[in-house]
């Protein structure tokens, strides 16, 4: 993670925290897309899975924790900056 800096680029510091955020978002979204369909492509090719069955896996046990683990710390890392003003995941998923 990046420390922001001691003067804000635009100005503003909340500003700045949320353009990182966006900016860390669209990065990690479009990275993990990319990666996705070309797996997607890749197994479907060689028959090894169908797409739809990929689309319809409800993951469980490990699995789910797994997940929610990686969730909570994407969910960290896109937040970050404003995880210091007191925000949590569980504030968060509030609604």
């Amino acid at each position: 993670m990046v420390d922001a800096p001691k003067q804000p680029y635009m100005g503003d510091a909340m500003l700045d925290t949320l353009i990182r955020m966006n900016t860390e978002l669209m990065s990690e979204l479009w990275i993990l897309r990319d990666r996705v369909t070309i797996l997607e492509h890749m197994l479907q090719e060689k028959g090894v899975v169908d797409r739809k069955a990929i689309d319809d896996f409800v993951p469980t046990g490990e699995l789910a924790k797994e997940l929610l683990r990686e969730r909570d710390a994407l969910v960290k890392k896109v937040v970050g900056g404003a995880w210091t003003e007191g925000f949590t995941v569980d504030s968060l998923l509030k609604k």
